[in-house]
């Protein structure tokens, strides 16, 4: 398993200029191809996991179904009221689910393009959804300060929680099934085991609200990240905090593990993506491009190739 980064190494990285610490074997990573969309502000963007194709949502209140392969526009998947906030393939690729500013979710068939079910017990936006890698289950996180978990062949919710005090940003599922983190605007970090032994733990996770979270391939490692600028990673098992360190100059957006989990990216207002290695604690990347907040970065599963989106409205692919 990879060594855990430690606060020492991230400190060192600090005290020399961004670029100096940049590996060349990394600064392969170049922008392929972007994809503008005229309504602007794409906020969300996820990668099916059988590498075919990239959804994304925003301000036009509108899914869009892309080909991965080099970007053509398949799809506009009509029917949310209000911006799509958040966007969740299942893992076998054939469902996906989108979560917006009208209080619903929305589960769509990805070959048809075809409404499956609206799933709308939310009292607010719904801000964040994540499949259980078993695809019969989905959990959502909204500003009714609820975590709620669903099956997918059910409009009502199997389990609701309403533990967090302000806007639940973000949910994650751990690729075990395991456990489900949450994040919030109360700048708590919060984990349900969903199986297995352990113990709920509830983490004073951050010093400002927590936008994003993600788990490592192999179940041992919680990234978090927010609008303090600083990245977080976590002991899954323990809730352990093992290392800190600020990424960017601006609020994070959103972060994403390579498939191999030796790569963690982060998205920045300061509209960068940033590359770091986690074995070794240094920046291994900076991806410039973006003219806008950069709101949105999904690995795909070849982890050669990354998408990102900002509040221009461009979605950008990466590869190396």
């Amino acid at each position: 398993s990879p060594i855990l980064p430690t606060e020492s190494a991230f400190s060192a990285l600090h005290q020399t200029r961004w670029e100096t610490t940049i590996n060349p074997l990394t600064q392969r990573w170049h922008c392929v191809k972007t994809l503008s969309t005229p309504s602007g502000n794409v906020r969300t963007v996820a990668v099916c996991p059988v590498g075919r194709h990239i959804a994304s949502g925003g301000a036009n209140k509108a899914v869009s179904l892309y080909r991965l392969s080099d970007g053509k526009n398949l799809s506009t998947l009509d029917g949310h009221t209000a911006w799509v906030r958040s966007l969740a393939f299942s893992f076998d690729g054939q469902i996906f689910a989108s979560a917006a500013n009208d209080n619903t979710l929305r589960l769509w068939d990805v070959a048809s393009g075809r409404l499956l079910r609206v799933l709308s017990e939310h009292q607010g936006w719904v801000r964040s959804v994540a499949f259980h890698p078993n695809g019969r289950y989905l959990y959502s996180g909204g500003q009714d300060n609820a975590v709620r978990a669903w099956k997918i062949t059910r409009s009502h919710p199997v389990k609701t929680r309403t533990d967090h005090h302000h806007w639940v940003w973000a949910v994650a599922v751990s690729p075990d099934g395991s456990t489900l983190v949450s994040a919030s605007q109360d700048t708590i970090l919060r984990f349900y085991r969903l199986q297995g032994k352990g113990t709920n733990h509830v983490l004073p996770g951050h010093d400002a609200e927590v936008h994003a979270l993600t788990i490592s391939p192999n179940n041992w490692l919680l990234a978090s990240a927010g609008a303090d600028c600083t990245v977080r990673f976590w002991k899954l098992n323990s809730g352990r905090l093992t290392t800190q360190f600020c990424a960017h100059a601006a609020p994070i957006n959103a972060i994403a593990f390579s498939p191999d989990g030796e790569i963690l990216a982060t998205a920045s207002n300061d509209k960068t993506i940033r590359l770091w290695h986690i074995e070794s604690g240094r920046l291994v990347g900076v991806l410039v491009g973006h003219e806008g907040w950069v709101w949105s970065v999904a690995f795909a599963p070849d982890g050669h190739t990354l998408v990102s989106s900002d509040w221009n409205g461009d979605i950008k692919i990466w590869s190396r």
